[in-house]
């Protein structure tokens, strides 16, 4: 028999304890994995910031749109047409680029209270928002208007994909903006065309 001197090393019993064990020891990669864990949260964290930034520009936008839509038109003197109303929208465009006019719609209508009624005047849009405008419900009319005086509105909507939908599978939402103004140099406008 040899006597040397060799090292004997503890080796862990077998079994389930044992690689337990062995696990626990073992500190190799541990970084990686936790990176894997955190990573992706991270990106979605990172493109939730991009998308809410972005929403909260293109709302500014829509908002600015349409209150230059009701702006414009307000200025108008007794009668509007559809190629001036047109003009008006075009300029909703302007203000709302890089979204191209067959993302944007944009809808006017002007309403006219008679006695104890409010009714649609007229109306002139692109597109259609769908459904009824804020603001337009009959109560809300009736407290804006006054007898022979109109007040106008101007609803703009647009689109929005968030980054993060398109992962998550969270369809497209609507940003809408409504803006309700009376006419500045007269009580009524009337559309010639409309």
């Amino acid at each position: 028999m040899n006597n040397s001197s060799a090292k004997i090393t503890m080796q862990p019993s077998g079994g389930f304890a044992g690689k337990l064990a062995s696990f626990q020891r073992e500190k190799n990669g541990v970084v990686s994995i936790e990176a894997a864990l955190i990573f992706p949260f991270m990106i979605l964290l990172l493109l939730g910031a991009i998308d809410a930034s972005y929403y909260l520009t293109l709302k500014r936008k829509v908002t600015v749109a349409a209150s230059a839509v009701v702006d414009l038109t307000t200025q108008e003197t007794a009668s509007v047409s559809k190629s001036v109303l047109n003009n008006y929208i075009e300029a909703a465009d302007a203000i709302l680029k890089p979204f191209t006019s067959t993302e944007t719609k944009v809808q006017i209508v002007n309403y006219r209270r008679s006695g104890n009624e409010v009714r649609q005047e007229w109306t002139h849009s692109r597109g259609g928002c769908g459904g009824s405008p804020p603001g337009a419900s009959a109560s809300q009319l009736n407290s804006l208007t006054a007898e022979d005086n109109d007040i106008l509105m101007a609803r703009v909507c647009l689109s929005f994909q968030p980054i993060v939908g398109y992962i998550a599978g969270i369809g497209a939402w609507q940003v809408t903006e409504t803006v309700m103004q009376r006419p500045r140099n007269g009580l009524t406008l009337n559309c010639s065309n409309c």
